[in-house]
């Protein structure tokens, strides 16, 4: 009989304890299922501009760019989060002869940050896994992506500068990445609304009005951008006629070669040039007097603070536009406000007059 009752009471301790601790096992499972379910939620799939599902931190603290173009968006959209800015972006803004479009307090803090490569030269793996970023960003050109991506272990993005429409595309993938949707639309629909107002103007124009236009290449005037490029596409959304548009070859390339023989055919009514010096040269080089560009002085310097390539290719297609087919004086006073209104929004910047109207020499 004592056996027995012992038995009954350790069977109802047993009930007791189960019945006591029963709720914190509970909640202990549903605590881990709820981690789970955190853990789950705080993640997201993005597509990206190369069509690539990229799965990535819901939260992102720290992220780098290797260009740039995405190292210009990730300081204006998320400046806190930014680990490091490429050797490119230090020569564009930060170098003693570069263009002035921040203020001293944010030139010191950029040039505090560490300087990485480029996705075409100075790349170092070893360099980006130490600074652990939670995402990169490089462009769809860049032909080592997933190689990198396996490297790296870190989730990596492409956006992508072929064309003015994927500019803003970059603008609001981004605004997604760092958490800062509104400004990204903010950016992007400005953008998106002069591309539209400077096309609308250009549908207007005949197709056999149209001005031809022969863009000569940054180092080398006797090269050309391909068609999918955002120099070419500004030429086209300007209303231009782009002499070259019918070069074979890889059309994403910014430096297709032609020969004399070539433009001299293509005849063009203007050309653009990236320096005071390769005007000079063309000017001065009797291969090209026959030309209606060179004989009618409409051989034309990019501003800039305007240049076609880069963020600031949305007031190059301003300033092209106006140039092809607005009257000078007008359009100068127009284009003041415009490149203020722009640099303002996008850099925070008040640019001067002298620097509308500087052009590299």
């Amino acid at each position: 009989m004592m056996k027995k009752a012992r038995n009954l009471r350790g069977i109802a301790v047993g009930l007791a304890l189960l019945l006591v601790f029963s709720p914190i096992l509970t909640g202990c499972s549903k605590t881990q299922d709820s981690t789970a379910e955190s853990t789950e939620a705080a993640q997201v799939t993005i597509t990206d501009m190369a069509e690539r599902d990229v799965i990535i931190s819901g939260d992102v603290n720290k992220i780098l760019a290797l260009h740039p173009i995405p190292s210009y968006f990730l300081y204006r959209l998320a400046p806190k989060k930014v680990v490091s800015k490429d050797v490119v972006f230090d020569k564009r803004y930060l170098a003693q002869d570069s263009v002035k479009v921040y203020s001293d307090s944010d030139i010191e803090k950029l040039s505090k940050l560490p300087t990485t490569g480029v996705y075409f030269k100075e790349l170092n793996p070893e360099q980006i896994l130490q600074l652990a970023p939670d995402v990169v960003i490089t462009l769809t050109k860049d032909p080592e992506i997933e190689s990198l991506a396996a490297i790296l272990k870190i989730p990596v993005i492409a956006v992508s500068k072929n064309t003015m429409a994927d500019y803003e595309a970059s603008m609001r993938l981004i605004g997604k990445v760092v958490g800062n949707e509104k400004e990204a639309t903010e950016l992007a629909d400005y953008w998106h609304k002069t591309i539209e107002e400077v096309q609308s103007k250009a549908a207007q124009i005949p197709a056999e009005k149209k001005v031809k236009v022969f863009f000569a290449g940054a180092s080398d005037i006797l090269t050309t951008p391909g068609s999918e490029t955002i120099m070419a596409s500004i030429v086209e959304s300007a209303g231009g006629d782009n002499v070259a548009k019918g070069l074979t070859g890889p059309q994403t390339v910014e430096s297709q070669t032609v020969s004399m023989e070539q433009i001299l055919k293509w005849y063009p009514e203007v050309i653009i040039v990236g320096t005071q010096n390769a005007k000079d040269k063309i000017m001065e080089d009797k291969s090209w007097n026959g030309i209606d560009a060179v004989k009618n002085s409409k051989v034309y310097v990019q501003p800039r603070y305007a240049n076609l390539d880069g963020v600031t290719a949305l007031m190059g297609l301003v300033w092209l536009e106006g140039k092809l087919y607005n009257n000078e004086s007008e359009f100068n006073t127009y284009f003041a406000g415009e490149m203020k209104e722009f640099y303002k929004l996008f850099h925070n910047y008040q640019i001067t007059n002298e620097q509308i109207n500087e052009v590299t020499k």
